[in-house]
């Protein structure tokens, strides 16, 4: 065996290991079911005020569902508030149509916004200000609530002690881009971050929420200084997890694709530009890191691919070619797993894994690039 052959059996034999591996602790948590809270769960004997506050700038097409969805929760004290952020499409509109005291709409936005403040946390510091309740739930505007959403969320938070709960909805796609993309991104998160590590105090520095359903037990989010300690940050969502571990609080990342859905983004082009707002800031902006997950997907998740194909057209030896095809169904079987928590069409994921991760992977350089430069806007505002 020469050196070439020495350093391919090295580098498919490991990540054959790495995703079989993988493989294997994701079969143990579907068996476990656990980080999970769903419609069947106990719903909280508490009769505490529950606000739900939604920012919202130019989602006509979104916040009528939205707030039906908030109204129609089966907790009795919920109050919604909605900021409209100088939306320009005639979500006002659909606002004032809403007959309900349980709806509070507060208007304003479009001009320039306070020194050191993004868009996104000072409408909702506005909003969360405004709000009268004990609890907090902040969602997007293009979340729907399953009834049983707050009743139980508040329900596991008080159960678990947790300052913070956060999850992951049921992920609703449309176009083909979307389907291409969101996939892809969200098994890039949930890989890089084990919700029991996450969920773990003594690893503050793993610290993840989703910022489309962030509920806050009663007063955290007070003493946290609002959105304000998070005004700079464009992943305010994961800004507070970090806050919330570092303070020696209580944070819960859990599954809970049955209690909402989200459809994110409208196109592919829409996920694209996203993520490009995003992905590098996710990363604390770094470019070693960058390099790092560069070359992790082109030898861990694309590589293994191209070496099959080599190996059938007789480029490379047939051993090669097997050991890449354990990577292979490792990660096929990994997105199957994916697939089935987001319930996303198994075989349709299977065959756009690897466009989907050669895409992801383009994200990544564009953000970076962007992001740099000053570049990455979001509804008509500069971010990053």
């Amino acid at each position: 065996m020469n050196t070439l052959d020495v350093a391919a059996a090295a580098w498919l034999g490991l990540g054959g290991l790495m995703w079989m591996g993988g493989l294997a602790s994701a079969v143990r948590r579907v068996t476990a079911n656990t980080w999970r809270v769903t419609p069947d769960d106990p719903a909280t004997p508490l009769d505490d005020l529950v606000s739900i506050v939604i920012p919202a700038r130019d989602e006509v097409h979104n916040i009528g569902a939205a707030v039906a969805s908030a109204l129609a929760q089966d907790h009795r004290h919920v109050e919604v508030v909605v900021l409209d952020d100088g939306s320009t499409d005639g979500t006002g509109g659909v606002l004032a149509a809403i007959d309900d005291p349980r709806l509070r709409v507060i208007t304003g936005g479009g001009g320039p916004l306070p020194d050191g403040w993004l868009g996104k946390p000072w409408a909702c510091e506005r909003a969360g200000r405004a709000a009268r309740g004990r609890w907090l739930l902040f969602i997007d505007a293009d979340v729907r609530l399953a009834p049983e959403a707050v009743s139980r969320a508040v329900a596991y938070a008080a159960r678990e002690g947790a300052d913070l709960v956060s999850g992951f909805g049921e992920m609703v796609v449309g176009s083909l881009g979307e389907r291409l993309i969101q996939p892809a991104v969200g098994g890039m998160i949930l890989a890089a971050n084990p919700l029991a590590e996450v969920n773990d105090p003594e690893k503050p520095k793993k610290a993840l929420a989703n910022g489309q359903f962030l509920l806050f037990a009663p007063g955290v989010w007070h003493a946290l200084g609002g959105h304000g300690a998070v005004a700079g940050d464009v992943v305010d969502d994961v800004a507070f997890a970090r806050r919330i571990k570092e303070s020696g609080r209580v944070l819960r990342l859990v599954h809970m694709q049955r209690l909402y859905a989200c459809r994110m983004y409208q196109s592919g082009a829409d996920a694209w530009r996203g993520w490009r707002k995003n992905l590098f800031v996710g990363i604390h902006r770094s470019w070693g890191l960058l390099g790092l997950i560069v070359l992790a997907s082109l030898g861990a998740v694309i590589g293994p691919y191209a070496v099959v194909l080599a190996a059938l057209l007789g480029v490379v030896p047939g051993w090669w070619g097997a050991l890449a095809a354990v990577s292979v169904f490792g990660q096929q079987g990994l997105r199957a797993y994916l697939d089935t928590v987001f319930h996303q069409p198994r075989l349709m994921g299977q065959l756009l894994h690897l466009p989907g991760n050669v895409l992801v992977l383009g994200i990544f350089v564009d953000s970076a690039i962007a992001t740099t430069r000053g570049k990455a806007r979001w509804k008509g505002r500069v971010v990053g």
